[in-house]
C-alpha cells in the first residue's frame, strides 16, 4: 500500500481527526492569579513511576502565557454529559478568567481552578515544556488524583465533533 504525500495542513487535520481522542478541560493558575482554562484532547499517561501526564498547545494558544508560567495545572476527563465545558473552555477571543466565568468551580491545591463532576481529575505541576513545531508538549509531575465514585463514559471528539465512546465505534 502505497501513501500519499502530505498536501496541507487542512488534509492533516482530517486524517488526524479519523482517531478518536478523549476531551479534557485543563486549568491552570499562576503566582500572579492569572488563570487558564481550555479544551485539550492532546492528553496522555507518560509514566507510572513517578506519576507524570503530558498534553499538547499550540504556542500561538491565548493560553500559553498562562500555562508556560503556570504554579499549577488541572487536568479534568471531561464525561460526555459535559459538552457545555468543553465548549466553553474552547471559546476562542476570552481569557482564562473569562472562560470559567459560569462554569462552577472550586479552588484547589495552590488556588487551581477544579470543575466538579468531572469523570477525573489530576493535578500537578510543570516538570518540562518541549518544543516542536508550532506546539509545545507540557509535561505534569501529578501530585493529586480524584475519581468519581461512579464515572460516567468519557467524552470524545472523532472527525470535528463530540461524541460518545459507543457513537464512535459505531461509526
Amino acid at each position: 500500500m502505497m501513501t500519499e504525500p502530505l498536501l496541507d495542513s487542512a488534509d492533516f487535520r482530517q486524517v488526524c481527526g479519523h482517531f478518536p481522542t478523549g476531551v479534557t478541560a485543563v486549568t491552570a493558575v499562576t503566582d500572579e492569579g492569572g488563570y487558564a482554562a481550555l479544551t485539550v484532547n492532546s492528553f496522555t499517561s507518560v509514566s507510572l513511576e513517578p506519576a507524570k501526564v503530558l498534553f499538547c498547545l499550540a504556542t500561538a494558544s491565548s493560553s500559553f502565557a498562562v500555562l508556560k508560567n503556570a504554579r499549577r495545572i488541572a487536568i479534568h476527563i471531561l464525561a460526555q454529559d459535559q459538552e457545555d465545558i468543553a465548549r466553553r473552555c474552547a471559546t476562542s477571543g476570552l481569557t482564562g478568567a473569562d472562560k470559567l466565568e459560569g462554569v462552577a468551580w472550586t479552588a484547589g491545591p495552590d488556588g487551581v481552578p477544579l470543575i466538579p463532576g468531572t469523570s477525573a481529575i489530576l493535578t500537578g505541576t510543570t516538570d518540562e515544556l518541549i518544543t516542536s513545531g508550532d506546539h509545545v508538549i507540557i509535561l505534569i509531575d501529578v501530585d493529586h488524583v480524584h475519581l468519581k465514585p461512579s464515572p460516567v463514559p468519557a467524552l470524545s471528539f472523532y472527525r470535528g465533533r463530540f461524541s460518545s465512546p459507543t457513537a464512535v465505534a459505531a461509526d
